[in-house]
């Protein structure tokens, strides 16, 4: 079950899932009334406002990534020196596609182990750059209520998907 659920965005549009990436290929967009009617698509049921006198804006609702076939301890296993991140924070991105986010908790991955914890990190990179990346996706799926959506008004948001093993630039304590 999606952790902020959304069924009609701020413009009484309904809120179906909205595919942006589909096996490496970039398939569609969040939209607005506006922005749908420019493109000439459907809207996404993605205009949220806070507050019924704040412009609804172009948002995120839930967002996830779908599972893959790879068991985790097989995913673990694979890396000879990485990090197994679980727990993510704050974080912010761009329309570069640029970000930087928080992470509370997480692993040293040494020869294939989990090895010992770490906490306050960072990740940043460039998401079209990571995507690249990917060479497994975990077979299972958890759901988090990430928090907020900032973008000029505070908004609940969630995110979710399996395990990713990828490339990222991590940095912190």
């Amino acid at each position: 079950m999606c952790p902020v659920p959304v069924y009609v965005d701020d413009e009484g549009i309904e809120a179906k899932d909205a595919v942006l990436i589909e096996n490496g290929i970039l398939k569609g967009y969040m939209h607005n009334r506006e922005s749908a009617n420019y493109f000439g698509v459907k809207p996404t049921g993605n205009a949220r406002a806070f507050s019924f006198s704040d412009e609804p804006l172009v948002r995120m609702r839930n967002t996830c990534i779908n599972p893959g076939k790879d068991k985790l301890s097989d995913m673990i296993s694979s890396i000879e020196n990485g990090y197994y991140l679980i727990r993510p924070s704050n974080g912010q991105a761009d329309s570069t596609s640029e970000f930087m986010f928080g992470i509370t908790m997480g692993y040293e991955i040494k020869k294939g182990k989990l090895a010992r914890a770490i906490k306050n990190t960072t990740i940043s990179g460039v998401a079209f750059v990571l995507l690249k990346t990917i060479t497994m996706i975990s077979d299972d799926m958890k759901w988090l209520s990430s928090g907020m959506c900032g973008k000029k008004q505070p908004m609940p948001v969630g995110m979710g998907g399996p395990a990713i093993k990828c490339k990222v630039n991590i940095g912190g304590k």
